[in-house]
């Protein structure tokens, strides 16, 4: 997990890629209070292999600010840190096995849909 520098905000290896894609795609002018919607958060997503939106800002409640927009504000605080965290490359490797491939992912959200489809039916 990755602590980012100004707040308690723990970013697993996933959450923190995704950040780091939005960080690429998104102009410098995006802040704490910018709202995206579901459909640029899923199109980021699908444009780097996933399928979804991820669940981890979508589903949370407290980032909602309307209907279908949501509010990232790690995304303007990995901004804020220093540029990139230097890491051994033991480190790295670490990091590297504990995020899933597009592939992995997308059955992994799959699983978890059709989990959830089953727990509503009942």
């Amino acid at each position: 997990m990755t602590t980012t520098n100004n707040t308690n905000i723990t970013l697993k290896p996933r959450q923190l890629q995704f950040i780091q894609w939005m960080d690429e795609h998104y102009p410098s002018t995006v802040d704490a209070d910018t709202t995206f919607s579901r459909g640029e958060l899923r199109t980021l997503a699908a444009s780097n292999g996933v399928k979804w939106a991820p669940a981890w800002i979508v589903k949370d409640t407290s980032r909602q600010r309307g209907r279908g927009e949501y509010v990232v504000p790690e995304l303007a605080e990995y901004r804020g840190t220093a540029t990139a965290p230097v890491t051994t490359d033991e480190e790295a490797e670490a990091r590297a096995e504990d995020i899933l491939s597009p592939e992995e992912f997308n059955k992994a959200m799959d699983e978890h849909e059709a989990m959830e489809r089953e727990f509503n039916m009942i």
